[in-house]
């Protein structure tokens, strides 16, 4: 988990869970959040967020580092698509 570079999302390293019962997940780990991506989380919020949520979109790779196969996610928020406008086409 390098943090020495700027990250402009949420990471996540999710590693199998050792799992006693049934209705523990899966999978569990740690997780990263840049303190410009929450200010740019509550930004985004205040402008596309609807009542109760903010759309996200997620990513994720399967991985195999020294600790065994794990799951690299990352999230960010989902961008309003932009409607293109027609004004500038000639005819």
């Amino acid at each position: 988990m390098a943090a020495d570079r700027k990250e402009d999302k949420t990471l996540l390293w999710m590693y199998p869970n050792e799992k006693k019962n049934e209705k523990q997940p899966d999978f569990t780990g740690p997780g990263r959040i840049h303190k410009d991506v929450l200010k740019e989380l509550v930004e985004a919020y205040k402008k596309h967020g609807d009542d109760d949520n903010l759309k996200l979109r997620a990513a994720a790779w399967e991985r195999s580092g020294k600790n065994g196969p794990y799951m690299f996610i990352t999230i960010e928020v989902e961008r309003p698509k932009v409607e293109e406008s027609n004004d500038d086409i000639p005819f």
